[in-house]
């Protein structure tokens, strides 16, 4: 089934069209990227942490072999010995970060559907108490499964690049730069960075 956009996502596109020239060449010569909403729920944010520090490749691999054996469902991955989960790809540490994600769920200390209907402040604040979920996975986590338009992962590699090349930039900027530049594309800096990646 093909996902599409909500309409906050579209909207917000239209209006970083307005805003800087540069990302209206991008929707112009590349139009819209391709929806990549993903459900709320224990697997997606595996999948986010998962991806942390590695290639897009690399963790959809380690992803589709957990998901073979069952391994997405925070109870199942719960009771699984870590040299099992290390033989399917995964580093002790981020062992580590996955169960900690899903003590949080089981023990209800975090409700994600709740989520939905909180502030992007106190998303963050509930998310970043715990263990091996930073910045970056919280920014994934707003972007791609709650579609906050100003989630922004300034610290993204692929991101600062994408502004160089787009701006002329002699050299990649790096996270305090890339916010900086990023100021102007607020409350959409999230929509641009989705647009950034599609460049």
């Amino acid at each position: 089934m093909k996902k599409n956009w909500s309409i906050k996502i579209l909207n917000s596109f239209k209006k970083l069209s307005e805003l800087d020239d540069d990302l209206n060449h991008i929707i112009d010569k590349y139009k819209l990227p391709v929806s990549r909403k993903e459900s709320n729920d224990f697997k997606t944010l595996m999948r986010i942490i998962i991806s942390q520090q590695i290639s897009r490749k690399a963790a959809e691999s380690i992803y589709q072999k957990l998901k073979n054996k069952k391994m997405t469902t925070y109870r199942n991955f719960l009771k699984t010995d870590h040299n099992y989960l290390k033989d399917l790809g995964l580093s002790f540490r981020k062992i580590i970060y996955i169960k900690e994600l899903a003590n949080n769920i089981n023990q209800n200390k975090i409700n994600l559907k709740e989520f939905e209907n909180l502030t992007s402040e106190d998303v963050y604040n509930s998310l970043i108490k715990i263990k091996g979920i930073g910045k970056w996975t919280i920014n994934n986590y707003q972007l791609f499964v709650l579609e906050d338009c100003d989630a922004w992962p300034g610290g993204d590699l692929a991101i600062q690049e994408a502004i160089k090349n787009l701006k002329n930039l002699d050299a990649r900027p790096n996270e305090n730069e890339t916010n900086i530049i990023a100021e102007k594309w607020k409350p959409y800096r999230g929509s641009a960075a989705l647009l950034l990646w599609h460049y």
